[in-house]
């Protein structure tokens, strides 16, 4: 298996067929031809099955699919970081893998500030929940990486940053606990719940709630925000989450209340220990720490 073999075989994957893949890539199909077969012997394994309008995807396939990109993404990037590294302008990419927040709008205006003073440096943001935020750092398609509680963090450089985020339970207007100025944990205790995906087996919530989480009626969780919404807005239950999370509509079926006592979230930038930062990710990752501190220095006067 080599580099060139992996974009022969991404070429047919995205245009679904050999000889559709010949033509982008201005070569032969015979030559496309051997080496996907090449690629298939040596993998053991059948990548595309043949069909009246050209080629389709195994599941093996899929699965190559998902690592050749990955691979061939690290090589572009490592390449670009070797030409960026020579200009004397700071220029290249940071990825940032992130949680969904009110809270990164700070990232947001670190990154506007950090534009203005690098133009050449551009930014590439991946959305998740702390699974997949934890797989981009440590595959290495991310630099950065910004996550909340529950997480364990001392896998990772860390830095605490002076954000946090409540915590509240999103409902319809017409459930009984719409009257009520705020939820405890005993008005959930038999209603049933929405959670982030991120609290399963973490006893963050737990904690909360005074119970475990096989103890209450969970129906489903969740990593993006916008099914949980529907699922609340269709009455399959009630989502607890940050607060400011979904832009809700004074006019529309949700409403959101504050919990009772209080549960926040802290926020933490992370980066994989030991890892050498291109020119650009390392200086953002200098810069957003001082924004943070300058923040929090704001905060407390």
């Amino acid at each position: 298996m080599n580099l060139r073999s992996l974009r022969f075989f991404l070429a047919v994957a995205e245009n679904n067929g050999v000889q559709k893949a010949a033509e982008s890539l201005h070569l032969t199909q015979p030559n496309i031809s051997r080496t996907l077969k090449a690629l298939e012997e040596e993998l053991n394994a059948q990548l595309f099955v043949r069909t009246a309008r050209g080629v389709e995807i195994t599941e093996e396939g899929e699965l190559l699919r998902m690592r050749a990109e990955e691979i061939l993404s690290l090589v572009d990037k490592t390449k670009a970081e070797f030409v960026d590294s020579k200009g004397s302008e700071l220029s290249g990419e940071v990825r940032i893998a992130a949680g969904e927040s009110e809270g990164m709008r700070n990232v947001i205006r670190a990154m506007s500030l950090f534009k203005a003073i690098h133009p050449k440096v551009e930014f590439s943001v991946t959305s998740g929940n702390s699974a997949n935020v934890a797989y981009q750092l440590n595959v290495g398609l991310s630099d950065l990486g910004i996550v909340f509680d529950p997480f364990d963090v001392s896998k990772y450089e860390y830095t605490r940053l002076p954000w946090k985020e409540d915590w509240c339970v999103y409902l319809r207007k017409d459930d009984p606990l719409a009257e009520e100025p705020f939820v405890t944990p005993q008005m959930l205790r038999d209603r049933p719940l929405i959670l982030s995906a991120q609290t399963r087996g973490a006893g963050f919530l737990k904690s909360w709630l005074g119970r475990s989480l096989e103890e209450l009626n969970v129906v489903a969780y969740f990593t993006l925000i916008n099914t949980p919404k529907l699922m609340v807005e269709e009455g399959l239950g009630l989502m607890i989450s940050f607060d400011n999370l979904i832009d809700l509509d004074p006019n529309g079926p949700l409403m959101v209340k504050p919990l009772a006592p209080k549960l926040y979230s802290a926020t933490y930038l992370v980066r994989k220990k030991e890892k050498v930062l291109s020119r650009a990710a390392q200086a953002f990752h200098e810069y957003l720490k001082d924004y943070a501190l300058s923040a929090e220095a704001a905060q407390n006067n």
